[in-house]
């Protein structure tokens, strides 16, 4: 997200901003010098040119609010687009490095860095341009009008562009501490509010207010230091600002004393002042700002980077899955140990255990959302050489299913068009056309995923259609029936076992039946 990025978003833009910038402050100078002949024409008691003067200021303000309300408007498109962009490259590096994100930590790089870089990186670059073209301005005007106002003002500007350093490392720390405050603050959310109708249940609200008022302390506290840090920048700026401001007065009035100035420049010496406290705030606010923001800038940039996708043709379809001294250590220290166990192509079975004897942890050692501490999981061909395995011919239906506020049909096929044609022999196979045709659009129904227009039980029966459609070579079945009655459960079980794939299915509630429709049984027990 560098300036370069900034001007390629839209070159002739960015451009003109820049000129709209330099243009604005330039009419304020020219403000000055009709001020100046203004006092001088007052002296002379010229009715015709004071209306003529005064006309001519009034056309420059005038024209000065026009372009600066066009530079706004350029501005917000010029930051929007950019914003856009770099949020395509975020997900599409995300989608594509292969690791697992909290999505509180997502939100919070695609939302609130975003904004934070924006507010204080690139605004404060274009106020910098604005800031130096008044600050330059003013020095031409002060060339032309005396060396020793110009010698006062250069030394003016020399000690307060050295103010920001000052500020420059608290500043940084107190942006990355906005950024980090407020992905604890997502994560607070995330965790808590996810169980809300838990907490109502139980009356727990006052924990629920207590954890989500500490998290937001802790963001807003950092927002208060960070803020606390720009204006002390500020104020150094107003201080530094006063004082030559000062100086400047005196000397211009012994200069008209000793009549190597008019008596007009003594009327503008206040705006010296005032345009060049208003600029040097701007050049050195907008350089403490950017400096500040350097750091999250880096993160955001690695967070966009292109990421070179996986080559798929070394990827093969695992026909065998074995773990072996497969071991867990979780940082509480508790300790998940597997004994070796063998998946051979085409067997059922059934995954039981004790409750935390780490059933739905195997499937995720096994599909790489976690790295065992010790040990591995292996895939073999049907040779028994091990190989690559293509993971996304694994089907996973996990105890919550995931789905997407897509049409039914979508959610089936995952977006895949050339998939439609299998849709409705999956629905059957695994107990769904019954619910299908309670819904008005039937396969085409939307799914609200905040209203939830649709059960737990047939969010499992689609991600199990999905699993069909998709012709998945080996199945896990993490509880994926919980939500549906025994005597659906029954026929969409005996439907699984009579295909081809591997299926490897986990079930708390099970009878008899259920036991006999495998090849075997593995139990895992917690140590």
């Amino acid at each position: 997200m560098s300036l370069k990025e900034l001007y390629r978003i839209n070159p002739k833009r960015f451009i003109l901003l820049v000129i709209l910038q330099i243009f604005t402050p330039a009419v304020s100078i020219v403000n000055i010098y009709v001020a100046q002949q203004e006092a001088n024409i007052v002296l002379t008691k010229n009715l015709r040119n004071y209306w003529l003067i005064s006309f001519l200021a009034l056309t420059l303000m005038f024209i000065s609010y026009g372009v600066f309300a066009w530079f706004n408007y350029l501005s917000n498109k010029q930051m929007q687009e950019i914003s856009n962009q770099v949020r395509a490259e975020i997900v599409d590096h995300y989608y594509h490095d292969g690791k697992e994100h909290q999505v509180a930590a997502m939100q919070n790089r695609l939302t609130n860095d975003l904004e934070i870089v924006m507010g204080n990186y690139y605004e404060p670059f274009l106020m910098g341009i604005y800031g130096a073209t008044l600050v330059v301005g003013v020095i031409v005007y002060l060339i032309i009008l005396n060396w020793l106002l110009l010698i006062t003002i250069l030394l003016m500007v020399a000690v307060s562009l050295l103010l920001p350093k000052l500020t420059e490392k608290p500043l940084q720390k107190a942006t990355k501490m906005i950024s980090d405050s407020n992905q604890v603050y997502l994560d607070s959310l995330n965790e808590w509010l996810s169980g809300l109708a838990q907490i109502r249940q139980f009356f727990a609200g006052a924990k629920l207010f207590s954890v989500s008022s500490a998290a937001s302390k802790k963001l807003e506290d950092a927002t208060v230091k960070q803020t606390a840090y720009q204006k002390l920048l500020e104020a150094l700026n107003g201080i530094v600002s006063a004082i030559f401001g000062l100086i400047l007065f005196v000397l211009a009035g012994f200069l008209i004393k000793d009549g190597q100035l008019t008596i007009g420049t003594l009327v503008i010496v206040g705006n010296f002042r005032f345009y060049l406290n208003s600029g040097i705030n701007r050049i050195t606010s907008a350089r403490g700002s950017m400096k500040g923001t350097t750091k999250l800038l880096d993160e955001i940039d690695e967070s966009a980077a292109k990421v070179q996708p996986h080559a798929q043709t070394d990827l093969e379809i695992p026909s065998i899955i074995k773990t072996k001294d497969l071991c867990l250590q979780f940082p509480n220290g508790e300790k998940l140990t597997y004994p070796d166990l063998t998946i051979n192509q085409g067997e059922k079975i059934l995954l039981t255990g004790d409750s935390g004897s780490g059933k739905s942890t195997l499937f995720k050692l096994i599909l790489g959302g976690l790295k065992p501490s010790k040990g591995k999981v292996i895939f073999e061909d049907h040779d028994g050489k091990e190989i690559e395995p293509d993971l996304s011919k694994i089907g996973y239906i996990p105890q919550d299913p995931i789905v997407f506020p897509a049409s039914i049909e979508d959610n089936i096929t995952m977006f895949n068009e050339k998939l439609d044609g299998k849709v409705e022999a999956a629905v059957k196979e695994v107990n769904f056309d019954e619910d299908i045709d309670k819904f008005n659009k039937g396969l085409q129904q939307k799914l609200n995923l905040d209203k939830l227009n649709i059960s737990g039980g047939q969010r499992q029966k689609i991600v199990l259609a999905r699993a069909k459609v998709h012709n998945s070579d080996i199945i896990l079945i993490d509880e994926g029936t919980s939500a549906i009655d025994q005597t659906a459960t029954m026929n969409i079980l005996k439907n699984l076992v009579k295909s081809k794939a591997t299926i490897v299915f986990i079930a708390h509630n099970f009878n008899e039946g259920m036991r006999q429709l495998f090849d075997r049984e593995i139990h895992l027990v917690k140590e």
